[in-house]
């Protein structure tokens, strides 16, 4: 295990099930990391600040829920955010009111939490309780057979529609 800095004891206890801590992370993470976002997918690069295992992959995890759930203006958002940028420049840079900053970042903090505790849920149905799992026919993505992520459809064998809910959205 790498060696653990003060400066990370305070990022130990933090879950992304908590839209305060989310938002805090995306506040802070460029004073502490400057990959956020950039594509690296192996390594970083030689000016990260050396972080602990458990740090990096609080941020590992962070980037995944943001490429599943976030779409392209929400992350170029994130990054001005990430750069500490004043809701004021940010506003002028994306062309929206300063209030719309603030608004756009917290439903960005709550798909996350929510995006996060989707994710949970998937993993305990399928690899804890072992519920049945179905194919979704559009994304592929395999998730448990029940009505939080399939609609209910009568007049198919397995009474879910072939589509997650996400998908029919």
């Amino acid at each position: 295990m790498a060696h653990q800095t003060v400066k990370d004891n305070k990022y130990t206890q933090l879950v992304l099930s908590d839209e305060t801590v989310i938002k805090e992370l995306l506040t802070f993470r460029g004073s502490i990391d400057d990959t956020m976002l950039n594509g690296n997918q192996v390594g970083y690069t030689s000016s990260t600040l050396k972080m602990n295992t458990e740090v990096i992959s609080l941020f590992a995890d962070l980037d995944g829920l943001i490429k599943n759930c976030l779409n392209e203006e929400q992350i170029e958002l994130l990054r001005y955010i990430a750069k500490d940028f004043s809701y004021h420049k940010i506003g002028q840079l994306l062309n929206i009111p300063i209030k719309t900053v603030g608004r756009r970042l917290n439903t960005i903090c709550l798909r996350i939490k929510q995006e996060n505790d989707r994710q949970w849920r998937k993993t305990i149905y399928t690899q804890k309780l072992n519920l049945k799992s179905k194919r979704c026919s559009k994304c592929k993505e395999v998730l448990p057979a029940t009505d939080e992520f399939y609609s209910i459809n009568n007049s198919s064998k397995d009474l879910y529609h072939s589509q997650c809910k996400k998908c029919k959205k």
